[in-house]
């Protein structure tokens, strides 16, 4: 009598492999372990052979034996094995992470209003008022490229991340995301009005409009960035409808790239300067290819 299925999920566990990092190792899809596991099914010869390599184990030990769960030794099991403690760990590491890729995407926007002010302070026929955007650009970059290497090293050293040990807390937790995001949205369109206002009556007292462009770009900053860590703290909490192992990844790229578009078109439209506003374009698709880079690591 074959134990298969029993034996092939306790030595899967005891190897550290999810189904579907197993799946993955084995080039099956993961319905296909699960099926193997519910005893719907045996793999080829050849995948059972991998798959006692992988397991480290005999084909007679996966075949044939009458495996049983072995409890974690008493040091393995603490603190680690405290479902609240892994909770802990895994949701500071979150907040980081959303801080770091938030403030990354608003420091842009940031730039973008400290530029605008030093072409009033400074005059735009020299090249300091550049500096404030270079900056935050660098700055941004560091955080995108720290905080997504911190999060890629953090799921390698915790395959199975964990989730949210009270249903209360994650009641919460969506009601302030669906009340954040609403406001944020809100806060958006509210700026691109006041901004429109300011330009149609300003429009002849340049300084007054480089000015409303300058606090529109910080409203949006503020917005835009607090969208992005609600974002990715929704996937901290959102473990019951997906499966953890594999997150969605902030599209980082598409606010870019949206952040860079909208500058472009308020440079065009507002002071018609088309010819030197496409700089914007290269600097965006410099960071999306960073971003780009750090999602294949992933």
């Amino acid at each position: 009598m074959s134990n298969f299925a029993k034996n092939l999920s306790i030595l899967r566990r005891r190897a550290g492999y999810t189904q579907e990092s197993l799946a993955e190792a084995l080039g099956v899809s993961r319905q296909a372990v699960g099926k193997w596991e519910g005893g719907q099914g045996l793999p080829e010869a050849a995948t059972l052979i991998t798959l006692a390599d992988l397991l480290g184990c005999s084909l007679d030990q996966l075949m044939r034996e009458e495996l049983t769960e072995e409890p974690p030794a008493q040091e393995e099991a603490e603190p680690w094995a405290d479902p609240v403690y892994q909770w802990e760990v895994y949701s500071q590491h979150m907040r980081r992470f959303s801080l770091a890729m938030a403030f990354g995407v608003a420091l842009i926007l940031m730039g973008v209003a400290g530029t605008i002010a030093a072409c009033i302070l400074l005059g735009d026929d020299t090249g300091l008022p550049a500096l404030p955007v270079l900056f935050s650009v660098a700055g941004a970059v560091f955080l995108f490229v720290f905080g997504g290497l911190d999060h890629d090293n953090f799921k390698k050293s915790c395959p199975i991340l964990p989730r949210c040990p009270w249903p209360e807390e994650v009641e919460r937790f969506r009601q302030v995301f669906r009340l954040g995001m609403a406001t944020a949205t809100c806060g958006i369109l509210v700026s691109v009005a006041l901004f429109v206002a300011a330009a149609s009556f300003l429009e002849e007292d340049e300084t007054m409009t480089l000015w409303a462009m300058a606090g529109f770009m910080l409203l949006l900053a503020l917005c835009v960035g607090s969208i992005v860590y609600l974002g990715i703290q929704e996937d901290a909490y959102d473990g019951e409808e997906k499966d953890r192992k594999r997150e969605r990844d902030p599209d980082v790229e598409g606010v870019i790239m949206l952040i860079a578009a909208g500058v472009f078109l308020l440079l065009g439209f507002v002071w018609n300067k088309w010819h030197p506003g496409w700089v914007v374009f290269p600097i965006g698709g410099i960071l999306c290819a960073i971003a780009g880079e750090i999602k294949k690591k992933e």
